[in-house]
């Protein structure tokens, strides 16, 4: 009686783990590899690259696509970023960050599709994002976004 028990025992997990793997045989050929594609993929620090619908990723065929993140770019909480290009230069502007403790004004430098500017010593990057991209549980659903610093500094326009 033992043995019958402990053989249905050992069957019922053999069927079990059978129903873990893949059963239906893979009918692609092996020479032609299915390519990857992750448009929506996040990075885990920071977006690296303009998601699709973004002020980077709608480039007008200009040479600067860091003059797509121009304009003012809400916050929560009353903050907002607002980013003007300087008159006669290409890759110049001057960056207006506004956050609980008020304004203040730093020069940004275009690097590619992002902005560059120094703060309280330290480099920052200012680039175009998802809300999901910033970090932010109050921008998620968002997707016209930039971001500076991930998790506390995003802002969002609505499209």
């Amino acid at each position: 009686m033992r043995r019958s028990i402990l053989l249905t025992v050992c069957a019922a997990g053999a069927v079990a783990l059978g129903a873990c793997t893949s059963a239906a045989p893979d009918n692609k050929p092996a020479s032609s590899p299915t390519p990857v594609s992750s448009p929506s993929a996040s990075p885990a620090v920071s977006p690296s690259a303009s998601p699709t619908g973004s002020p980077a990723a709608d480039d007008k065929g200009g040479k600067n696509k860091a003059e797509n993140l121009t304009g003012r770019w809400p916050g929560v909480e009353g903050t907002y970023l607002n980013i003007t290009k300087k008159a006669g230069t290409d890759d110049k502007y001057t960056i207006e960050i506004a956050n609980l403790d008020g304004p203040k004004t730093f020069e940004g430098t275009a690097k590619g599709d992002t902005i560059e500017f120094t703060r309280n010593g330290k480099s920052e990057t200012i680039k175009a994002a998802t809300g999901e991209e910033t970090g932010m549980k109050y921008l998620l659903e968002e997707k016209n976004c930039v971001v500076v610093t991930k998790g506390s500094e995003g802002f969002c326009r609505k499209a």
